[in-house]
């Protein structure tokens, strides 16, 4: 799927980056060439704690929210960004697995404007809380890409 020029805003509008017109049929902010690539590239090369700023800007995260999913202290995050660490191979395919959901959710509402509505809206099928919210703990981000997949065969969430 081809795509034109996109902007990547926040909640209050302002442009919080841009990605250029190329083919992401399985991620939207890191796109490994398949599958297998993808497999080993989290084995041989772990995310950068630098790479990590589109994802958590689009999720509108703050910096305790990113180091509640990184489960680090707040503290530790001001010395990754200056040295720019290398995330474990765990937390590098747990930002993929969040890459994915924000790809297919886009996909299916058809602009990250609707999909970034969605996200930060509370959800009654989802015990009245945001998606976003839920996306900070694996077993919450299970329950996204399930109402995402519901959504996608036509059931209203």
């Amino acid at each position: 799927m081809m795509r034109s020029h996109i902007q990547i805003k926040s909640q209050n509008g302002n442009v919080l980056g841009s990605l250029g017109s190329e083919a992401r049929p399985y991620h939207f902010f890191h796109e490994p060439e398949s599958r297998i690539e993808e497999a080993s590239a989290v084995y041989e090369h772990p995310l950068g704690f630098a790479d990590t700023k589109p994802l958590f800007d689009y999720l509108g995260f703050s910096q305790a929210d990113i180091a509640e999913v990184l489960e680090v202290d707040p503290s530790t995050l001001f010395r990754w960004k200056k040295e720019d660490k290398k995330l474990t191979k765990l937390l590098t395919k747990a930002l993929m697995d969040m890459d994915k959901i924000i790809a297919k959710g886009i996909r299916i509402f058809g602009s990250e404007a609707n999909f970034s509505t969605w996200l930060h809206t509370s959800n009654y099928a989802m015990g009245d809380q945001k998606p976003s919210d839920l996306m900070k703990d694996p077993y919450g981000l299970e329950r996204v890409d399930e109402a995402l997949e519901a959504l996608s065969w036509g059931n209203i969430l």
